[in-house]
């Protein structure tokens, strides 16, 4: 079995609560509240920065070269070409976060949601960020555990808002009214053919992890129980 699929045969019900939230229900039915869909907007910008830390540690953190591996490094599915491959998949995420983050910046520069006082960062995205880099931080030398977190995070993303767009699907979009508008954005965003490729690549990436150590698969398992943990909390947040 794929360790993908043995990791998404957990805690299903988790998973249910990470990618059908009400807040994606209520954003497929273009029935948010402006002030919710801002609240959780805000977070996800700040999120971007704890995001970019985590791809800043496991790049620095992973020897391109044979000749650039630590002692003691003990990886057995290490290869210079595996090593390129991370690399080029962390690339795509470093810009991909970066145009998000961007993207953000301008939606909530809009009417319905610069009107509105602004937040700082809450409780639920500050452990998420530090979760994040405590993962890349002590991941094997594999970055096995933080692989397994980003490719989660981002399969929850994906299944998440292809929920919200199937749920939207036959409503049209020719409204002009800019919180409509933003929610069609939304749901486009992360439900690119562009964004499923790169989904599929951290899957890839996840499924040539070593696994048959019991102590290795059960870290596995903890770190990918915790993400969708703090991904539900994460969509809490627009309501709190």
């Amino acid at each position: 079995m794929k360790l993908t699929d043995h990791l998404l045969s957990l805690n299903k019900s988790e998973f249910e609560k990470a990618t059908q939230h009400p807040f994606l229900t209520k954003v497929g039915t273009l029935e948010i509240k402006p002030e919710h869909l801002k609240a959780w907007l805000i977070q996800d910008r700040y999120y971007t920065g704890g995001y970019i830390k985590m791809m800043g540690i496991m790049i620095s953190r992973l020897p391109l070269y044979e000749e650039q591996r630590e002692l003691g490094d003990n990886d057995p599915s290490y290869t210079p070409e595996r090593a390129q491959r991370i690399i080029k998949t962390l690339s795509f995420a470093l810009s991909n976060v970066h145009r998000e983050s961007n993207f953000f910046t301008d939606l909530l520069s809009r009417s319905p949601y610069a009107a509105q006082g602004s937040f700082e960062q809450k409780e639920w995205t500050t452990r998420y960020v530090d979760f994040h880099k405590k993962v890349a931080y002590e991941s094997g030398y594999d970055l096995g555990e933080a692989l397994v977190v980003l490719w989660a995070m981002e399969f929850v993303f994906y299944t998440a808002w292809s929920h919200a767009k199937a749920i939207n699907a036959g409503r049209g979009k020719d409204s002009e009214e800019a919180h409509v508008k933003t929610c069609h954005e939304l749901m486009t965003n992360w439900t690119l053919e562009e964004f499923k490729e790169f989904v599929d690549d951290c899957g890839s990436l996840v499924n040539e992890l070593v696994f048959d150590d019991p102590k290795r698969l059960a870290s596995f398992e903890k770190v990918y129980k915790d993400t969708l943990a703090l991904e539900v909390k994460f969509w809490d947040m627009a309501y709190d």
